[in-house]
């Protein structure tokens, strides 16, 4: 079927009329860029702190990552403890409230299977956080 100049007028009569309205919207409730406030992720750092017996105890925050990198830096964090002489690690990995549709708290059970199995070496025994640490999304680590 052939246009004839009529038709076409008309579609872009329709595209204007849309414009049109769509500034209007945008002149009514104006816009903001998501982006503009947001800042640049910072790499998360292990905290070194000391527990109630005065031992050295170091903090690692895993919130955020995904799993290997979550295992990359505990890997890491075990390693410089041993170096440094650290008894005690708080790994805050979360409740896993996030994880329901993958099949239950990925980073918890993750961090648990590198205690027992990879990391078994250097761990002398691990244990849920208390409620003030972390409660049930943290594992306390007692190292070698």
């Amino acid at each position: 079927m052939k246009k004839n100049r009529h038709d076409s007028q008309s579609e872009n009569s329709d595209d204007i009329d849309h414009t049109d309205e769509i500034l209007a919207f945008v002149k009514k409730y104006g816009t903001r860029n998501k982006d503009l406030g947001v800042s640049p992720v910072k790499k998360k750092q292990s905290t070194r702190s000391v527990n109630s017996r005065g031992q050295p105890r170091e903090t690692l925050d895993l919130h955020g990552m995904r799993s290997e990198e979550a295992s990359q830096r505990l890997r890491f964090v075990i390693n410089r403890c041993v170096e440094t002489g650290a008894k005690e690690l708080l790994i805050i990995h979360g409740v896993g409230y996030h994880s329901v549709l993958t099949g239950g708290p990925v980073l918890k059970d993750m961090v648990k299977s590198m205690l027992e199995n990879e990391l078994c070496l250097n761990v002398r025994d691990y244990r849920p956080a208390v409620g003030k640490d972390g409660g049930d999304g943290a594992t306390l680590v007692y190292l070698r």
